[in-house]
């Protein structure tokens, strides 16, 4: 079916429609498809009814040309008379008017737009119509708030603590967060809180940047829930002793070890990966010595540092997957965690800085730590191990540089820096130590048999020492007395000392110097005596020459009187009759004496014997 040519639309629902092409501006009556009319020159529109940009006087025939060319060719389009395009200034037009950008010779210049309140000017740039904007305020047209500044057109500063917010909400490079645009309430990490994230939750401690929480658990050994970050510490490294010039190489469970294949060149440590699996299999690990084991508490927060090299006998020699730090430790020796990272390449010296905080490391499963179990296997360090073999390629490994930071008591200075991410508990009675790991002075640790929350991590509780009243301290270990007062001694100072008698009972007149037969130097002959009933003794040593139960008189063959202030019993002269004269002497002296009441006494002036 063909259309008549002054129709169109053949494809449309209502068939075909007239072009209605204008008899001025048409060449023809007939059109496309479109509707589209066939335009004369300078002639523009679907019906060719107008003049097109840069032509004037429409009729028939068309349009005529603008002679206009040093504005653009833009005229009036019924005088012909030369205009300016829009906001443009100058004498060919050809700048845009002030406050304005974007020239386009026909189009002119568009607005500038700039907010009053956020900008500084309200031109903007010619090119790219973007505005100066005041330091709280950002966007094309300085219409928002910066980040880190809320509830536009005011722009308050959030003063967000970058430390505590959660950095997704946070611009690290400008170090400045956002916040709710109505409160100024910050987005906190998980243990912050307080308007600006700027305060620890109860329990928790340590406000810094590293830590994805924001601040850290209060550990304290199940003891307290009240901790602060401990001040007057600084960091401080261990390090390899100038001695220890070799490291024994074991295998990944330690249970067998080796120095076979392992040599020193200053300042490495080297394996040779030939011989040392003559003795052990794959994979094999260094392990660290001693200053590297035991309580290391205040390496919380610090580094694990260390340089590692190897060489392979093929070039495209590839590490294996294991560990590349083991750590074992527990009050039970029964934590493990472990360190994973992206293989090392072969012939390339890497350094290897690890932070020791529960976040870096995880359980041989792969999965996260706790800070629980993190300062409990801290507690008590067992072993380190740095993976010594990468692959069965392998033909050496090199390991240097290797050290840890832990915290001592200690002023900052350049080459030691304050040490933060430690905690100082608020312990409770019997206990102290930063985490409430020691038992305090005048307790002893129970064994962790015996329950208790220490025994949670099988450190046993602390208990009050048993010295009977007579001592404040004992050992915090085998509960054994020290310094035990009041003239006791033994293992709880539960009896008297040489030279005392009496009841232990707790008071601290408990024991009393033994009067043998007096108290005084000159005049105590013996250096014990044992307790009789409640309130008596009798002395025990009394020397050649002196008899009685308190040494108080002179045996026979010798004379002297022991109960005087400086008297003593000396041996009698060969003379018989001088000593039997002496004897009688001696016998009516005690005769007599026999006939005065007795009161044991501690004076030296006094006598206290009975004879």
């Amino acid at each position: 079916m063909m259309t008549e040519p002054q129709t169109y639309g053949i494809q449309s629902c209502g068939g075909c429609v007239p072009c209605h092409c204008n008899s001025f501006g048409s060449k023809s009556f007939d059109c496309d498809e479109s509707g589209q009319c066939r335009c004369q020159p300078g002639v523009t529109g679907p019906k060719c009814d107008r003049c097109a940009p840069g032509h004037f006087n429409f009729q028939e025939g068309g349009c005529t040309p603008c002679q206009c060319a040093h504005v653009g060719n833009n005229c009036d389009g019924n005088t012909g008379q030369c205009i300016c395009p829009p906001n443009t200034v100058g004498e060919s037009c050809n700048k845009c008017a002030p406050n304005h950008w974007g020239h386009d010779i026909m189009a002119g210049c568009k607005a500038c737009g700039c907010n009053q309140v956020g900008s500084m000017t309200q031109q903007c740039n010619p090119n790219t119509g973007c505005c100066m904007c005041r330091e709280q305020f950002h966007g094309e047209k300085c219409s928002e708030c910066r980040l880190g500044y809320r509830n536009f057109p005011q722009c308050i500063s959030c003063n967000c603590n970058v430390a505590g917010s959660d950095s997704q909400t946070c611009d690290a490079h400008q170090d400045v967060c956002t916040c709710a645009d109505s409160t100024g309430q910050c987005s906190c990490k998980a243990n912050i809180q307080g308007l600006k994230c700027d305060q620890c939750k109860l329990g928790t401690f340590g406000l810094s940047t590293r830590n994805p929480l924001g601040c850290s658990q209060c550990y304290c050994f199940g003891m307290s829930s009240t901790c602060t970050e401990a001040q007057g510490l600084i960091r401080m490294w261990l390090s390899l002793k100038p001695e220890q010039t070799k490291l024994p190489v074991v295998d990944e469970a330690n249970q067998q070890e080796t120095t076979h294949g392992v040599t020193f060149q200053h300042p490495e440590i080297i394996v040779n990966a030939d011989l040392v699996t003559q003795k052990l299999t794959e994979p094999y690990y260094w392990r660290l010595p001693e200053q590297f084991q035991a309580s290391m508490i205040t390496a919380y927060g610090g580094k694990l540092k260390y340089t590692i090299y190897f060489e392979g006998h093929d070039e495209t020699c590839r590490t294996s997957y294991e560990p590349q730090v083991i750590i074992n430790g527990g009050a039970n020796r029964n934590k493990v965690m472990v360190h994973h990272m992206q293989g090392l390449q072969i012939g390339q010296l890497t350094r290897h800085e690890i932070d020791m905080t529960e976040h870096e490391w995880k359980y041989e499963d792969k999965k996260a730590m706790t800070r629980k179990d993190f300062m409990d296997l801290l507690f008590y360090v067992d072993y380190v191990l740095i993976k010594g073999s990468h692959g069965n390629m392998m033909r050496h490994s090199r390991i240097s540089e290797i050290s840890m930071e832990v915290a001592e008591e200690g002023r900052p200075s350049v080459e030691s820096e304050r040490a933060h991410q430690i905690e100082k508990c608020n312990c409770p009675l019997g206990y102290s130590g930063l985490s409430c790991e020691e038992c305090g002075a005048g307790f002893y640790r129970l064994s962790a048999r015996s329950g208790g929350a220490a025994s949670r991590v099988g450190i046993g509780s602390c208990v009050q020492c048993q010295c009977n009243g007579h001592s404040e301290a004992c050992d915090p270990e085998t509960s054994i007395c020290q310094n035990c007062q009041h003239n006791t001694e033994g293992d709880r100072c539960e009896r008297c000392a040489p030279g005392y008698y009496g009841v232990v009972r707790g008071r601290p007149g408990d024991c009393k110097s033994c009067a043998c037969p007096l108290t005084n130097h000159e005049n105590n002959f013996s250096p014990s005596c044992v307790t009789e009933g409640l309130n008596n003794y009798h002395c025990t040593a009394c020397p050649e020459g002196y008899e009685g139960k308190y040494c108080e008189r002179c045996a026979t063959g010798y004379h002297g009187d022991p109960r005087a202030p400086g008297g003593k019993c000396e041996e009698s002269c060969d003379d018989d009759c001088a000593g039997l004269l002496i004897s009688d002497m001696d016998r009516l002296h005690r005769i007599i004496t026999s006939y005065q009441p007795h009161h044991p006494s501690t004076t030296a002036t006094q006598s206290p014997l009975p004879v």
